[in-house]
C-alpha cells in the first residue's frame, strides 16, 4: 500500500499536499479512498500537471533508451564495425563510419542508395559497412545469402548496386539473372550461399540489430549514433559533417 502511494506521488508530482499524503499513507481504508478521490479531483481540475508528468516521463524513457543503445553499441562494437563477413566501402581508418542495415526488398533502402553512394564517393574520410538484414520475406533472405557468397568486393558492389537500383520486388529469377550479368558462376554462388556460415552471419546481424533496438530497414549508425529510417541526402550530409567535427575534436 505504501509503495502504491509513493509511486502515485512521484508520477503526478503533487508536491503541494504533504500533509494529505501522510494521512493517506498511514490512516485507515476510508482515508485511502478519500485520498484517491482527491488525487482524481486534483488532476481533473489541473490537467496540465498530468500533461507535464507524462511529458517528463516520455523524456526520461527517451534518455534511458539512448543510454541503452549507446551501451549496446559499445558492447557490440567489434561485430558492428569489424566483422570479416561484411563488405565495406572506404578506408578502414576513416574519420566517419556509416553502418547501414538494409534489405534488398526495402523500397526506402533503395531510395536512400543513390545519395549514400554519392556521399561516400565525395568523402575520402567516410567508410560504409553493409549489414545484410533480410527481414521482409524469403526472397530477401536469398538475395542476402547470394551477396554474402560473393568472393570479390567489386562483384559485391556491382550486385548490390543492381539490386538497389531495381524497381519492384526481388525474386530468385531476377537474382540469378543479375549474377549472370556480373559474370559469376551462378551455381557456385548458390552452393556457397547454402553454407551454414552464411546463415550464421545473417543470424548474427539480426541478433545485433535486436540488441541495438533496430527493428526495420534502413537503419544507420554514424559514429556510434543510431538513426532509423530513410535519411535524406541533406540529412546524411549534416550527420556526416557533425561526425567529422566531433572526430576532429577528439583527436586534437
Amino acid at each position: 500500500m505504501i509503495k502504491k502511494y509513493l509511486i502515485i506521488f512521484a508520477v503526478f508530482g503533487i508536491l503541494t499536499a504533504p500533509t494529505l499524503m501522510t494521512d493517506a499513507l498511514f490512516n485507515d481504508a476510508s482515508a485511502n479512498d478519500s485520498f484517491d478521490k482527491k488525487i482524481e479531483e486534483y488532476l481533473m481540475q489541473n490537467p496540465e500537471v498530468l500533461a507535464r508528468a507524462l511529458e517528463n516521463l516520455q523524456d526520461y524513457y527517451a534518455i534511458e533508451e539512448a543510454k541503452r543503445q549507446r551501451q549496446s553499441i559499445l558492447d557490440n562494437a567489434d561485430e558492428l564495425y569489424n566483422s570479416s563477413s561484411d563488405f565495406t566501402l572506404g578506408p578502414k581508418n576513416a574519420a566517419v563510419t556509416i553502418v547501414e542495415f538494409f534489405d534488398y526488398n526495402c523500397g526506402y533502402c533503395k531510395r536512400v542508395f543513390p545519395s549514400l553512394m554519392k556521399i561516400v564517393e565525395e568523402n575520402d574520410d567516410v567508410r560504409l559497412v553493409f549489414k545484410e538484414l533480410p527481414i521482409l520475406n524469403e526472397n530477401s533472405q536469398i538475395a542476402a545469402s547470394y551477396a554474402l557468397a560473393l568472393d570479390e568486393q567489386l562483384k559485391f558492389l556491382t550486385y548490390h548496386s543492381k539490386l538497389m537500383s531495381s524497381r519492384g520486388s526481388i525474386n530468385p529469377t531476377f537474382l540469378e539473372h543479375t549474377l549472370k550479368e556480373i559474370g559469376v558462376d551462378v551455381e557456385a554462388v548458390k552452393s556457397r550461399a547454402a553454407d551454414p556460415a552464411i546463415s550464421e552471419t545473417i543470424d548474427r546481424t539480426q541478433a545485433l540489430a535486436g540488441a541495438l533496438g533496430i527493428n526495420g530497414t534502413p537503419a544507420f549508425i554514424i559514429n556510434d549514433q543510431i538513426h532509423p529510417g530513410a535519411l535524406s541526402e541533406d540529412r546524411l550530409r549534416e550527420l556526416i559533417a557533425e561526425a567529422q567535427v566531433q572526430k576532429s575534436k577528439t583527436t586534437n
